[in-house]
């Protein structure tokens, strides 16, 4: 069985900002963050750090079932100075890591659901540098909060003008603008009210009840 929605509403994920710093005095160096794996794009970062002669720093989790990408793709190229791995990363690393940076590069290889990583990048007034896949041109404002890039050669350009083309008090300002936790705390709470609206809560939980036996059924 199929319902017609009449009503279809995305909601992204908000964070605290308060948890982020602004950080506008940027250091020289490329940032990536998140699970050491194919599909995360790690080896085409490295690929961009040298094409613009940016030093990249790499945080994340290299977990057994990729372990011998780590080895063979990422490892060979880590030299501690340009291209350096500083491990698995809790909130104080976040901000060091992200907010120093010029940009976060997000080249990733599949459909991402979301990237939560991107936003933290510009709570902390960091532009990110990405390919496109899933809902990267929904989170990043090209121009604005960053750039999304077609090949490692326009990442590696884009790196090599960051530093000029985007300001970090923007970044943050888009950041604020569109997800934080508040503006997501407003819009369920704006979609909850709808849903009530609808009608009376017999229907509503009818409806809800529906949806729920064809999950089950899938």
């Amino acid at each position: 069985m199929r319902i017609a929605l009449t009503h279809v509403q995305t909601i992204h994920h908000g964070i605290d900002l308060s948890r982020y710093r602004l950080c506008e005095n940027k250091k020289h160096y490329l940032s990536f963050l998140g699970r050491i794996a194919p599909v995360k794009g790690t080896h085409l970062a490295i690929a961009v750090a040298k094409k613009s002669g940016i030093p990249l720093k790499i945080a994340g989790e290299v977990q057994p079932l990729f372990r011998d990408y780590f080895e063979s793709e990422v490892k060979p190229h880590i030299d501690g100075k340009f291209v350096e791995y500083v491990g698995e990363a809790d909130l104080a690393t976040k901000n060091e890591l992200l907010g120093n940076s010029l940009a976060l590069l997000f080249p990733i290889q599949w459909d991402e659901p979301f990237g939560l990583v991107m936003i933290e990048a510009m709570a902390c007034g960091t532009p990110v540098l990405a390919l496109p896949g899933g809902s990267v041109k929904e989170v990043v404002s090209d121009g604005v909060s960053g750039y999304v890039c077609c090949s490692v050669e326009e990442l590696a350009r884009r790196a090599r003008e960051i530093e000029t083309s985007i300001r970090p008090a923007t970044v943050r300002f888009y950041a604020k603008e569109y997800f934080s936790l508040e503006r997501m705390v407003a819009e369920y709470e704006h979609l909850y009210s709808a849903i009530r609206d609808l009608g009376s809560p017999r229907s509503v939980r009818e409806l809800l009840e529906v949806v729920g036996k064809e999950r089950s059924v899938a």
